[in-house]
């Protein structure tokens, strides 16, 4: 809790978006459970690091995907996937959020 308002309190007084700082706000964000606000500072990282995809996409991917944004979700996990196509956390995402699908498909059918 702490290290959420010293990073709103970083954002603040920066005056203008920082991605470090708002990629550091947006993980504090997620972590006390504010999916809304999270997903806005990734965002805004996001959109001033777009021409360099970064793993902390990856996050972010899993909080449009907490938010029910699944398009938006998988959209930022292929780009990920483009960049670093080995790496275990990119399955472990896309099992996430296909086991998710399942369930959902599966429930009616129970």
């Amino acid at each position: 809790r702490e290290a959420l308002e010293d990073l709103s309190l970083a954002d603040s007084l920066r005056g203008r978006p920082d991605a470090v700082v708002l990629q550091n706000l947006a993980r504090a964000q997620e972590i006390n459970g504010y999916y809304s606000s999270s997903d806005r500072s990734y965002n805004t990282a996001i959109s001033m690091t777009a021409n360099e995809v970064n793993p902390f996409w990856l996050r972010a991917s899993m909080v449009k995907y907490q938010l029910k944004d699944e398009g938006g979700a998988m959209d930022l996990l292929r780009r990920v996937e483009n960049r670093f196509p080995e790496a275990p956390e990119v399955r472990a995402a896309y099992a996430t959020i296909l086991w998710g699908k399942g369930g959902e498909d599966n429930e009616g059918r129970e």
